[in-house]
């Protein structure tokens, strides 16, 4: 499973999860402080493809931005 984070604003956080989750199996989404707005996809083995639809799709409606692992993010 690889993992790729993103910035999302707070008030998308919700809709970018429930979007994530009605594609069951695709990615699953952690946000250890959903109070910064920064999101981890953990997307599933050959479902890559399948997440970068839905990157694009959600950098369009909810305007998430892909960002590098922050630094002080706690160890899964």
């Amino acid at each position: 499973m690889s993992s790729r984070y993103f910035r999302v604003p707070l008030e998308q956080i919700g809709y970018v999860r429930a979007i994530i989750e009605a594609y069951d199996g695709v990615a699953l989404l952690r946000a250890p402080d959903p109070r910064r707005g920064e999101i981890e996809w953990m997307v599933g083995e050959g479902l890559e493809e399948e997440a970068e639809l839905l990157v694009q799709r959600l950098t369009a409606e909810a305007g998430l931005i892909e960002i590098a692992r922050p630094d002080d993010w706690p160890a899964c």
